[in-house]
């Protein structure tokens, strides 16, 4: 949370606080992950749709009880499809004309889809 830039730091800081939290009160893995995911979505604010981390965890972590190669698989395309969002209500790239977000994937969304295909591998 201190040095990863940006917002995704903190937000990713909540996620796994509050994973830790349910964690502790007995709730699984996937669980726990998708309650950190609830709670950092309300502290930043978005949502499926958004153009964001989000777009890429929130399937992920949903797919997660089948295995960790379906939570990558749905992690991919989760970020795959932001490349289409012509509209970031959220974010960093909120900031961005849709002619300059046309085509071009979330780097949230991408980090995300990325790291559980690391674990997945």
């Amino acid at each position: 949370s201190q040095t990863m830039g940006g917002s995704s730091g903190v937000l990713l800081a909540i996620l796994f606080a509050a994973a830790s939290d349910a964690a502790s009160k007995g709730m699984d893995v996937a669980e726990s992950l998708l309650e950190g995911l609830s709670r950092m979505q309300v502290i930043g604010g978005a949502g499926i749709g958004d153009r964001t981390m989000v777009d890429a965890l929130l399937p992920a972590l949903l797919a997660l009880k089948l295995g960790l190669a379906q939570a990558a698989k749905a992690a991919r395309e989760g970020a795959d499809n932001t490349a289409s969002m012509l509209k970031a209500r959220s974010g960093r790239a909120s900031y961005v004309g849709a002619d300059q977000l046309a085509g071009h994937v979330d780097p949230g969304a991408e980090a995300a889809a990325r790291l559980f295909e690391a674990i997945a591998d």
